[in-house]
């Protein structure tokens, strides 16, 4: 990781290199509203002869490029959409540092050269520039900037072009003072250079320190998710542990209250068929007995889900194609008067080995799942039944997805419940059957769904380990 900070900073952004540029335009002003405060001062308070054509025609070009870079900047704001990229923003960039630099050096030597006390702006407008520019483009405009002030001292030494003395300031001996121009020339330019220097590497420094933090960020927010996929997953464990000790307790419950009244219901539904057979000619007799006979056989059917529930032996596993065992079941109600108005879309992948599974239980479960989202498609729907292998290739997946009236959130939660349905004659014990059968055989059963968008349940079965 410090081989990738060290070698690839992060350069700054778009947004980042435009607010700089506007905060040089912003000193640019104030750049100019100061010069011209030392010129009045310099000629009126401190009598220093300065020539002011030279200066005032510098002074306006700084106004000129600075007011064309303002309404450049005003234009990008004003237009959202436009594009703006790095590129052209860092040639705008080294465009304005290095007028800046010519300005000044022309400044400096129409205003005494090396006599000048203010030579030294230029260590503060190449700190700025360190700021702004990242990389060699900073080094650039140093040695371009240095060369060519240095180029206009050596060219006033030999008279080559004309000296500004400013009069009534310092000597006018010094610009041909030798060892006073070649030190300040060395104090200089170490200066400026060291300058950039050290700008240049507290920039790196911090951008180091942002690209860590950045790195930084991005793990925490990593482990962030991490840890909350770990704590769903285990909120869902704790959940089936729950239900899978709820189970339990209800199981052995239900068996003995289902023993308790199976004799009774079987006594009252004998009598019944008696007395209905002894009173053949009174019709009154045989419609009440009819709807005793109805309703035993329904609390029969109820005690006969309980012993299911209770049951829930251990499944009798054997190597079987799952596939061909969810045809099988998809055929015996696809063609039945209640699926008339519903579509069943079948999507089965072609390589799922074949897995340990008790052939009669699973086939329970599906039908199960079946006719729960038809009972949820009254009015007519789809179906869509895929398997396959899950990406892991650990699991065979079973996704039975209707187009119904779904599930509620209140409901979601309790709808695994033995007992809990919200059907008008269901017993509640389906999806308890159900979870208990898939468990049973290593597997999950899940639900997904939202009221008025329909449900989807997942089973996953454990390939075959050869066992």
């Amino acid at each position: 990781m410090e081989r990738l900070i060290d070698k690839r900073l992060f350069p700054p952004t778009e947004q980042e290199l435009l607010s700089r540029l506007n905060w040089f335009v912003k000193l640019r002003w104030l750049f100019l509203l100061g010069l011209g405060g030392v010129l009045f001062s310099a000629d009126w308070a401190f009598n220093v002869q300065i020539r002011l054509a030279p200066i005032l025609l510098i002074c306006g070009i700084v106004l000129i490029y600075n007011s064309g870079f303002y309404v450049l900047h005003r234009q990008m704001r004003a237009t959202p959409g436009r594009k703006i990229t790095s590129k052209h923003l860092r040639v705008e960039a080294n465009l304005q540092i290095g007028l800046d630099l010519l300005c000044l050096v022309f400044l400096i030597h129409y205003s005494g050269g090396i006599e000048n006390p203010f030579v030294f702006f230029f260590v503060f407008h190449m700190i700025l520039g360190s700021i702004l520019l990242t990389g060699r483009d900073i080094w650039y405009q140093a040695i371009g900037a240095m060369s060519v002030l240095l180029l206009l001292l050596v060219l006033s030494y030999f008279k080559v072009i004309g000296h500004y003395h400013l009069q009534g300031f310092g000597s006018p001996y010094l610009w041909n003072n030798v060892p006073y121009i070649w030190a300040g020339a060395v104090s200089f330019t170490s200066t400026i250079f060291m300058s950039v220097y050290m700008t240049n590497s507290i920039a790196r420094s911090l951008g180091k320190r942002e690209q860590e933090l950045f790195f930084i960020k991005n793990q925490l927010e990593n482990k962030s998710k991490e840890l909350e996929l770990a704590n769903r997953e285990l909120l869902n464990k704790q959940h089936l542990l729950i239900q899978s000790e709820k189970l339990a307790s209800l199981g052995k419950l239900s068996a003995g209250i289902a023993h308790e009244l199976n004799n009774p219901l079987t006594g009252i539904l004998s009598f019944s068929h008696f007395i209905k057979d002894s009173c053949a000619s009174q019709e009154r007799v045989q419609h009440d007995v009819d709807i005793v006979i109805r309703e035993t056989e329904r609390c029969k059917k109820i005690i006969k889900g309980l012993l299911d529930f209770a049951r829930q032996s251990q499944p009798e596993k054997k190597e079987d194609d799952v596939i061909q065992v969810l045809r099988k079941t998809i055929s015996l109600v696809e063609h039945h008067k209640d699926f008339k108005n519903i579509e069943i879309i079948k999507s089965f992948q072609g390589d799922v080995p074949s897995i340990m599974f008790d052939k009669d239980q699973i086939q329970q479960v599906f039908m199960n799942l079946i006719v729960n989202a038809q009972e949820s498609m009254q009015e007519g729907g789809t179906l869509h039944v895929i398997a396959g292998l899950t990406k892991d290739g650990r699991s065979v997946e079973f996704l039975f997805r209707d187009t119904g009236t779904g599930i509620s959130e209140e409901d979601l939660r309790r709808i695994f419940d033995p007992f809990f349905t919200t059907k008008e004659k269901g017993t509640g014990l389906g999806l308890s059957v159900s979870m208990g059968i898939i468990e049973n055989h290593g597997g999950t059963l899940e639900v997904l769904s939202s009221l008025g968008k329909g449900s989807m349940f997942i089973v996953k079965l454990p390939v075959a380990s050869g066992e």
